[in-house]
């Protein structure tokens, strides 16, 4: 492409393009993260993490908030840019070197078609890993959840049995109470001034030291002495069993109600290159002769490629998705020529 004083009309147009897309795209991202922090502080309702787990899930979280925050800040700095340099006259300057709109589009495009190619690595890689690896870490944080039992709070079980502590020390408990009622209408109590927990391949085994039990109801009690009671129960952790991406998304294309996220997720990636010739339609105009309608436009190509996203989700196919995608592509295209490339 020419050159102005030693600046290639590229770098030119893609310095631009940066500076807005920056401008856009960073106040996007950290508005989707904050959001995103919100939302997580209720997982600590049902298990407890720290700080860097914290982090740890906000890692798992991050790519989402990317893949959606790309392509509306590419549309948005695509027409940020071209509406900028239109208005100072400097996309007219350039025409009069000879250099056409074409030629301006084409570092566009190849912008588009990389930022493209990143959003589908994003949605059909990364974010299946990412969702997977959160799942993981969710059952082991609940299986944990199951066997941590907390001094002086009533309510806590261990499996189907009631337990009351006075202290606790790592896994060293002192002073437990235990209570649970048998089918048949009895009831069981055991006391125990020590006691331990391990977990060991699910299977979590509590063992009490030095006790009594009783077992009573309304015409009997029954009473015993103990050195050492172990108390088995699978904690049933549910465990995540990790897949990899082609057998990820194997799964899903047998579910009708899931197949959908494949075409929803290769759609909204397609959309950097769908609505880029769109949106430069009404952003690329002679300000002395043309008044911009670009954002406008912007805000109903944006609203219109996730409803046909959407739609693709729910009811779609991959010959509905080719057809759409190949329909916006002409269509983008025609109007680019009849507004822009036939006059610049």
């Amino acid at each position: 492409m020419k050159s102005l004083n030693g600046v290639s009309v590229s770098k030119y147009i893609s310095v631009n393009f940066t500076k807005s897309f920056l401008t856009i795209f960073l106040p996007i991202f950290f508005i989707g993260s904050l959001v995103l922090i919100i939302t997580l502080s209720s997982v600590t309702s049902v298990m407890q993490v720290n700080f860097i787990e914290m982090v740890q899930i906000f890692g798992y979280k991050l790519p989402i908030i990317i893949f959606y925050s790309l392509p509306v800040s590419f549309l948005v700095a695509v027409a940020t840019t071209l509406i900028q340099l239109s208005s100072e006259s400097e996309l007219i300057a350039l025409f009069s070197l000879g250099i056409t709109s074409k030629k301006i589009m084409r570092q566009l495009w190849i912008i588009a078609t990389l930022l493209t190619i990143l959003l589908l690595i994003l949605s059909l890689l990364e974010m299946p890993q990412a969702k997977q690896r959160y799942n993981a870490f969710k059952a082991h944080k609940l299986s944990q959840a199951k066997v941590n039992i907390t001094p002086s709070r009533l309510g806590q079980k261990f499996g189907d049995i009631f337990v009351y502590l006075k202290e606790k020390e790592g896994q060293n408990m002192r002073g437990i109470v235990l209570y649970t009622k048998d089918k048949n209408g009895s009831n069981r109590l055991f006391i125990a001034k020590e006691a331990n927990i391990e977990n060991q391949n699910s299977v979590v085994t509590l063992a009490l030291e030095d006790g009594s039990g009783y077992t009573f109801d309304e015409r009997s009690l029954k009473e015993i002495n103990y050195d050492t009671m172990k108390i088995f129960h699978n904690i049933d952790s549910n465990s995540y069993n990790y897949r990899n991406v082609i057998e990820y998304w194997i799964k899903y294309s047998y579910n009708p109600k899931k197949k959908g996220k494949i075409l929803f997720f290769i759609f909204v990636s397609m959309i950097p290159m769908l609505g880029l010739y769109i949106i430069a339609s009404f952003s690329i105009i002679n300000p002395r002769y043309q008044k911009s309608y670009a954002y406008p436009i912007l805000t109903l190509t944006t609203t219109a490629l996730f409803v046909i996203a959407t739609s693709l989700k729910k009811d779609g196919s991959f010959a509905l998705l080719a057809l759409a995608i190949a329909l916006i592509s002409i269509f983008g295209w025609f109007l680019f020529r009849q507004k822009v490339s036939r006059f610049f």
